[in-house]
């Protein structure tokens, strides 16, 4: 798992995507969302941050896993985001992949760990 932030360092509120877009290097399409469900906005105060995780495979004997040179994220399509590398993640030169999924933005950093399922 990963957790990434998203923080509106400005003086008035905002609105981020729902669920953070998520890309895993060259592999095809994006994370899929926990729980399911439909686009929209998730508001940010000013100063306010919002969290959520990515699921990545730890152990790099999966059989099922794919492997990807990283993940980018970003707070909405429209901005190109953030990209981190294998390196950042300590899973070698490659990041492992299976099953690919992020949670919604979420108020807590505990609250994005529940909602991938770690508490």
């Amino acid at each position: 798992m990963v957790r990434v932030g998203a923080t509106n360092r400005g003086t008035r509120a905002c609105a981020v995507d729902r669920v953070p877009t998520t890309a895993f290097g060259e592999l095809d399409g994006a994370a899929a969302p926990v729980p399911a469900g439909g686009t929209g906005d998730h508001p940010l105060a000013a100063g306010g941050s919002a969290y959520a995780d990515v699921r990545i495979v730890r152990d790099p004997a999966a059989p099922e896993a794919r492997r990807t040179d990283g993940i980018t994220v970003a707070a909405s399509a429209a901005h190109a985001g953030r990209t981190f590398t294998a390196g950042r993640f300590g899973t070698g030169r490659r990041v492992l992949v299976w099953e690919p999924v992020t949670t919604w933005w979420q108020p807590t950093a505990a609250a994005a760990d529940r909602a991938i399922g770690l508490s």
